[in-house]
């Protein structure tokens, strides 16, 4: 019984080691460098609706505003999955609203993409945020002196009910009306019909360089999907 007790202590010793390195070596496989995060916010489309859904309407005890994930693109850096089960998504209103349709990860991992490709097409998401960002930043600066305004509008309302001269329920209406004659406003600012030509040409460049990375088999299966992606720029 002792030696059989000694053997198994050694068996245990001496398999360590194939254990150890085995599991270093699934660890390096899961982070190689040739994998990608295909949850990651890069594979976001971010096109000129989401830019339009990142004003927030007021209402009678906030003003309008403009979401700071987005004005910051925060989001880029933040969260590890761009999914509906990440928690960040349903705590975040801008997020709350976003079509995953328009999220390309999940449809690229069933590509099976080449290293090459993978490389590819991380880099084309990558200049295509890094262009993307400032637009966003323009649209939320040329739209801040229309939602200054309807803010000080939105005052007077409160101020209204505040007063007596108002119910409650009439100021809702009256905002009602503000935030959507104030969205009116934005889509028909000169600034605004620029930022979204600008958009659009970059997503259609985009698509475009992503066509030219893909095999023919895999070229079909791309124009399809993109065919079913609603798009502000038709």
């Amino acid at each position: 019984m002792q030696k059989f007790k000694s053997f198994l202590v050694v068996a245990v010793i001496l398999s360590f080691p194939l254990f150890y390195f085995s599991a270093c070596s699934d660890k390096a496989d899961v982070n190689a460098p040739n994998q990608l995060n295909f949850d990651s916010p890069q594979f976001a489309v971010i096109d000129y609706n989401y830019v339009q859904n990142g004003v927030e309407d007021a209402t009678l005890d906030s003003n309008m505003t403009f979401n700071t994930t987005l004005a910051n693109y925060s989001f880029m850096n933040s969260m590890n999955s761009f999914s509906p089960g990440n928690s960040m998504m349903n705590r975040n209103p801008w997020l709350m609203h976003f079509d995953m349709g328009k999220h390309l990860g999940l449809f690229f991992r069933g590509l099976n993409l080449t290293d090459a490709q993978r490389n590819q097409i991380k880099d084309q998401m990558a200049q295509y945020h890094a262009t993307i960002k400032p637009l966003v930043q323009q649209f939320k600066d040329a739209n801040a002196d229309i939602i200054a305004k309807a803010n000080a509008d939105r005052k007077a309302i409160a101020d209204s009910v505040k007063a007596g001269t108002l119910t409650r329920a009439q100021a809702s209406v009256k905002i009602k009306a503000l935030n959507q004659t104030t969205r009116d406003e934005i889509k028909n600012n000169p600034k605004s019909v620029e930022i979204k030509k600008e958009m659009c040409d970059e997503k259609a460049n985009l698509f475009a360089e992503i066509a030219k990375i893909l095999t023919p088999d895999q070229l079909v299966k791309w124009n399809n999907r993109i065919s079913k992606i609603p798009d502000p720029c038709s």
